[in-house]
């Protein structure tokens, strides 16, 4: 079912679109960037730490370690400083587990990639991924190369400010009047994007139910990707 809230166009007649990764695009069905968190949370704290408690979905990777060790009470002077150090011991175990990922590409998402691509639109992520986490899981799962730009979360704790840089650097390339559109799975994806003044079309392919993500009022809020293509009466 389709709940329209007010695309200012044609679905696929924007010139570029962000793409949110995990749940949007793929679901991860592995533990490799799980076990990458919680060794990088316990090298830094000097004992056993993990992610339990901590929300991770519409967070970012830094947001993610930043919010665990609020959690387990480590001083924010213990792990600050440390951050980038993070980043490329999490990087570095995900790429080196590239083979273990068990990655399930959501339906409707290559097609959608494709058609986008096909019809001159830019393409890029917009992700609570570190970048060297987000780009092997599209690389592994055969993703990585229909994207233009990728737009990730090293150096940023909040998706709103993971959004403005993602946006900002395909107006760079397209101008300022561009027309930008957003995809994503969770109520931040939603917040986010109006943050930064766009439009979005949420997915409920993640863990969010529909009725959650239309109280957010996403221009346009779909169950699946392939959705897209019946409303358009694209049917395959």
């Amino acid at each position: 079912m389709i709940v329209m809230r007010g695309l200012s166009r044609a679905w696929d007649a924007f010139d570029a679109y962000l793409f949110d990764i995990d749940g949007t695009l793929l679901n991860c069905l592995d533990a490799v960037h799980y076990f990458a968190f919680c060794d990088a949370l316990s090298t830094v704290a000097g004992r056993p730490l993990n992610l339990d408690g901590v929300t991770a979905h519409g967070n970012t990777d830094e947001g993610i370690l930043r919010d665990a060790f609020a959690l387990a009470q480590v001083d924010e002077a213990q792990w600050r400083g440390r951050m980038a150090d993070m980043r490329a011991q999490i990087g570095a175990q995900v790429e080196a587990n590239r083979d273990v990922m068990r990655i399930e590409v959501l339906p409707g998402t290559r097609r959608v990639l494709e058609h986008l691509r096909g019809k001159g639109s830019i393409l890029s992520t917009a992700t609570g991924n570190l970048a060297r986490v987000g780009e092997t899981k599209l690389d592994a799962c055969g993703l990585r190369g229909l994207f233009h730009h990728g737009g990730y979360s090293d150096g940023c704790e909040t998706r709103t400010d993971v959004f403005r840089r993602a946006l900002a650097r395909v107006r760079q390339e397209l101008g300022p009047d561009a027309a930008v559109c957003v995809v994503g799975d969770t109520p931040a994806d939603v917040r986010s994007a109006h943050d930064n003044g766009l439009e979005v079309i949420a997915v409920a392919t993640g863990i969010f139910s529909r009725e959650i993500l239309e109280a957010e009022l996403p221009e346009l809020c779909i169950d699946s990707l392939e959705d897209l293509f019946v409303a358009a009466g694209q049917a395959a």
